[in-house]
């Protein structure tokens, strides 16, 4: 039988959200922000759809979690991550994973230029050649929460 009452505690929560961003690390760092046109696949474990720009990110790629408020812990970047030269795309960004060095997707979420997805950019559409920098993104992990 499931549970569906289950709470994890604020340590459990910062530790699970470090052992996340670490995986964005693994392998020979620095890891990637990828940045898609097209359907967002249904899992992140899925092919994902046409690339638009590939962004390094720093070494690590975010810094320690810590609490954020009562109920969550997040880690955000560490350091501005960049695509000097983007593929670029004719129709709208749609998401973007972050994956390690391998190209292994750790972390897929939603993109877009407008308020409420997981990533807004300042433009939905990447011209061709255009440099692409994201200042900020923060990966969170509710806790104590049912």
């Amino acid at each position: 039988m499931a549970a569906h009452h289950c709470r994890i505690t604020q340590a459990a929560g910062i530790a699970m959200v470090n052992s996340l961003v670490d995986l964005i690390d693994a392998g020979a760092p620095p890891g990637f922000l990828v940045i898609y046109t097209g359907a967002e696949p249904a899992t992140a474990d899925t092919a994902a759809a046409t690339e638009v720009a590939t962004c390094t990110m720093a070494n690590p790629a975010f810094g320690a979690a810590a609490t954020h408020g009562t109920d969550d812990a997040q880690a955000a970047l560490t350091a501005t991550a960049t695509d000097p030269h983007a593929t670029g795309n004719a129709g709208a960004v749609t998401h973007f994973r972050c994956t390690n060095q391998a190209g292994t997707a750790v972390v897929q979420g939603t993109c877009s230029a407008t308020a409420g997805d997981d990533l807004v950019l300042n433009s939905a559409v990447i011209a061709a050649g255009s440099q692409v920098d994201i200042t900020a993104l923060t990966v969170s992990l509710p806790y104590n929460q049912a």
